[in-house]
């Protein structure tokens, strides 16, 4: 989700400017949906962000379950002796997140010197995540209009050729998790308030992003499918 890849570059700039003083960073993959379970898609998405810490899949759940787990992300700082010092849950706070990385870490006797200076981070978006499928959709939620015919399971919604919808939204960036067959490409026509924008080319499994705004603010956004071989599953925003 964009919430979790929105972290991962503060993960990495804090392994790189810690592992030689004692930091250890691992991942853990537990994923939301079916497609996320497949080992070259997890794979691809570590080479795909750059990625050096180890990163484990755990699609049984079983440390997610361990920690007693309920957000993506979560963060959880451990002390030398095994002890959970730090959590945090979603984005932000990272200026804080690294200040006690530094405390932990001065606690083995290591020297950190180093200045906390994170990007500033800001949520752009008043739409919460929405979801497709029929197991965690909203069925009182009136911001989306499916047009046509459609193929709905627990987990995404399949638009047939010539199908549309409409979404209401109040951010600045939109984002959809989609899945598509490998050595294929579909072309989804992308409408902000009637206006034609960029379309989306859609090739393989992962986290589109379909509309990128100047400014947050509310707007209709209207996508039309050519062919029936997308998968959607959830949109997020920024």
């Amino acid at each position: 989700c964009i919430n979790c890849q929105r972290t991962l570059p503060y993960l990495e700039s804090w392994y790189e400017k810690y592992k030689d003083k004692g930091l250890v960073i691992i991942g853990v993959h537990a994923p939301e949906f079916e497609f996320e379970k497949k080992a070259d898609n997890v794979a691809n998405a570590i080479k795909d962000f750059g990625l050096t810490y180890p990163v484990v899949q755990d699609n049984n759940f079983a440390t997610w379950r361990a920690y007693n787990n309920s957000y993506w992300p979560a963060k959880y700082l451990i002390d030398k002796d095994g002890n959970i010092r730090y959590t945090h849950f979603g984005e932000g706070s990272y200026d804080e997140t690294e200040k006690v990385i530094q405390e932990l870490l001065k606690e083995t006797g290591a020297t950190v010197e180093t200045k906390i200076d994170n990007p500033k981070y800001e949520v752009m978006t008043r739409t919460p995540e929405t979801y497709l499928g029929t197991k965690r959709s909203d069925p009182y939620s009136k911001i989306i209009k499916f047009d046509y015919k459609w193929e709905f399971s627990e987990e995404y919604a399949s638009p047939q050729q010539g199908s549309s919808l409409t979404l209401d939204f109040e951010a600045k960036d939109v984002f959809l998790v989609m899945t598509h067959p490998v050595n294929s490409t579909s072309v989804i026509k992308v409408f902000i308030d009637g206006e034609p924008t960029h379309p989306v080319m859609v090739d393989g499994d992962g986290l589109y992003q379909i509309v990128k705004l100047d400014k947050p603010g509310k707007h209709q956004l209207l996508l039309r499918f050519g062919d029936g071989q997308t998968r959607l599953f959830a949109f997020t925003f920024g």
